[in-house]
């Protein structure tokens, strides 16, 4: 905002302001003479003379340097230039349209959404334009699309297309469609409409950069903004499943966007259908935290957090992973109960899958003597520890079939252990056949020590360096040997004794597992039992094995718009993609990776069919969508790279011009007055 002026060398002339100024002060001849003879008289006669220098009529003096000032500034082109609202639309005849359809738009305020209001006036602005004008139509979201291929001067045609404008779950991709408006108009000058929200963090930053190529082409971006008053929105920002007490607890982030505190209703849906609700209290423009206790029985999947908001809906549910909790329950099989509980075979197994009794997270141990195999059920059962169980033979069938349905199991050695009977019973299962016990040291001695396991393997994977090192204080008295084998697809060696002796032997078959343990899980054999790694060890182990629902389904999470990659681990399979509400979803593999893209927010199950899934995808919104204030105008952007571009300018030149015409007849009226 300020002054200017077209030819600042005619500013030279206000030196003529003095003219005036010195006519006033001139000395003016007395109207009366006053005969004085003494020369006493002469200090009242030199006041007298100093009154008469004095400046008068100073009105009269105002409106001469007025005029003689307001015709110099006109001579000089004098102009004023203040800061106005967008450019101008229409004047090139080109004109793109791009309309903002991101999640954000469907907000809600006063009954209609941003997205319809935003459709609506840009038919209007269509209507508006002279005809013969070439339009332009483009959509955006996560990415940008031409609605008109080219340049069109079918007003028809653009005001059909806008009507079909759809909102998505996508985030505001505005330098996509900058972009895309560039190349409708082909380098040449134009206009480029928006009409948008002008929300989100990053919007108008990230799309700096083409903003300026666009001022470059000599173009303009007109902003039409679509706004809410003030902008308000309720947004369940995340949502984590984690360890806890019952069955675990899942965190819970509740965002409020709005300029006012809020209690906000939410429920927490468990893949089962298990309802949780609860009530978050949100601070303006804070964020409202809780945390929900898992029940201890519920099934793996995807769960969800609903909450309720009148505002932008596409933000109020947010999806997450839950293993299978309380219900995939570990069936210890006590071969050795002794006569105190102490004294059992599975007294320390027992604490380390259950620390804290009923309470533990995600696993629930039910111990009974060999005779409960009977009561094995593969629907309630997802992990069996049989600790030095004598004779599988009777439980035998059942247990293969445990195994061969996903099922896992868990042999440890120990005296009552007959090869004989296992290799008959379980051989189809076992890792290798059992052989015998084999003494690793004498009485009295600490006995063989473990070997630092790999650290790329899964099953060690929560163990830290200094962790893993912790499994060399191990050591083993007695072993059960194994026949001869090598590792290979099915069949993996996790621990070994020094000496390459195994320890931890892992084999798969089909969508089950069995872990083979050659020494003890009580002192018999081994110190496990009071080594750090013994309790973490084990717990892994349970839900390395079966704690989560369909066996070791993949868990990902991704956006909408994201292109989701799901590993193979076989890429003889020809998995299927089903979407949210159990909608097929296109999908293709490429070498061991299979792609689809996450069109719409919600739960993905990737399997085969009467098969468990493969893997869980959770589907979800932006955040930085959901936040619908204004941090950037575009125009402020615009401003700044091209200021000339919103500066408004009103010439002054005839104003000032006549202004100092009547300046001028005032003072001669009232000098003519007062002469007379």
């Amino acid at each position: 905002m300020g002054l200017s002026f077209l030819s600042p060398a005619a500013l030279g002339l206000a030196a003529l302001v003095a003219l005036p100024i010195l006519a006033h002060m001139s000395l003016q001849a007395p109207k009366t003479r006053v005969p004085f003879g003494a020369m006493m008289l002469m200090e009242r006669v030199v006041k007298r003379l100093r009154r008469r220098r004095r400046i008068k009529d100073p009105f009269l003096l105002l409106l001469r340097l007025l005029a003689l000032l307001a015709i110099i500034a006109a001579v000089g082109g004098a102009r004023w230039q203040y800061e106005g609202g967008t450019p101008e639309f229409g004047g090139t005849g080109r004109v793109v349209l791009v309309v903002d359809q991101s999640l954000s738009m469907s907000l809600q305020d006063r009954g209609s959404s941003l997205l319809s209001r935003a459709r609506d006036d840009a038919s209007s602005v269509v209507r508006e334009l002279p005809p013969g004008t070439s339009l332009g139509l483009v959509a955006f979201s996560d990415d940008a699309v031409r609605l008109t291929p080219e340049l069109v001067a079918d007003q028809n045609l653009v005001l059909s297309r806008i009507s079909d404008i759809e909102a998505t779950g996508g985030t505001s991709n505005l330098k996509a469609a900058l972009r895309e408006a560039r190349k409708l108009l082909g380098g040449e000058p134009g206009e480029i409409m928006l009409f948008s929200d002008e929300a989100g963090p990053v919007m108008v930053a990230d799309a700096r950069s083409e903003l300026e190529l666009v001022i470059a082409d000599g173009s303009a971006v007109i902003p039409r903004p679509v706004k809410a008053e003030p902008p308000r929105n309720i947004a369940v920002s995340s949502a984590v499943y984690g360890a806890g007490i019952e069955g675990g607890v899942v965190s819970l982030k509740v965002t409020n966007y709005g300029p006012d505190p809020v209690e906000v209703s939410c429920t927490v849906l468990l893949p089962d259908g298990q309802q949780v609700p609860i009530f978050i209290d949100i601070p303006a423009e804070d964020v409202g935290e809780e945390r929900i206790t898992v029940p201890r029985k519920a099934d793996g999947g995807v769960g969800e957090v609903r909450c309720d908001d009148t505002g932008l809906a596409g933000d109020d549910v947010r999806w997450f992973h839950l293993p299978r909790v309380g219900a995939s329950q570990v069936l210890v099989v006590d071969g050795d109960p002794g006569d105190t509980p102490s004294r059992s075979e599975v007294y320390f197994l027992e604490r380390a899958l259950s620390p804290w009794g009923g309470m533990q997270s995600g696993v629930h141990v039910e111990v009974v003597p060999p005779a409960g195999l009977a009561h094995l059920d593969p629907e309630v059962h997802s992990v069996v520890f049989m600790a030095n169980v004598a004779d599988p033979r009777t439980p035998g069938p059942k247990l293969v079939d445990f195994v061969r349905r996903g099922g896992a199991l868990v042999i440890t050695s120990g005296s009552n252990l007959s090869a004989d009977r296992y290799n008959a019973a379980l051989g189809s299962i076992l890792p290798a056949p059992l052989r015998k016990p084999k003494a690793l040291a004498a009485s009295g001695e600490l006995g063989q020590p473990l070997m630092i396991p790999e650290a790329g393997l899964d099953i060690f994977e929560p163990f830290s360096r200094s962790g893993r090192a912790g499994f060399a204080k191990v050591r083993a008295r007695r072993v059960m040997l194994l026949e001869s084998y090598e590792d290979s697809a099915d069949v993996t060696t996790l621990l070994s004794y020094e000496g390459n002796i195994p320890a931890l032997v892992e084999r798969r078959v089909g969508a089950g597992r069995v872990l083979f343990f050659s020494s003890t899980v009580d002192f018999d054999w081994t110190n496990l039992p009071v080594e750090a790694v013994f309790m973490p060890l084990v717990q892994r182990m349970a839900g390395w094995l079966g704690g989560e629902s369909g066996g070791q389904a993949a868990r990902l999470h991704a956006m909408v718009a994201d292109k989701v990659r799901v590993p193979l681990a076989d890429v003889a399979l020809e998995p299927v993609v089903t979407g949210p509400g159990g909608s097929a979803v296109a999908s293709r593999i490429e070498g061991a990776v299979l792609l689809f893209d996450a069109d719409e927010p919600g739960p993905y199950e990737v399997g085969l069919p009467d098969a468990p899934p493969l893997a869980w995808v959770a589907v979800n919104v932006d955040s930085d969508e959901s936040d619908v204030r204004v941090y950037q105008a575009v125009a402020a952007a615009e401003a700044e790279l091209a200021p000339e571009m919103f500066l408004r300018t009103i010439e002054l030149g005839r104003p000032l011009f006549g202004g100092g015409l009547v300046f001028l007849l005032l003072q001669a009226l009232i000098a003519l007055r007062r002469s007379e």
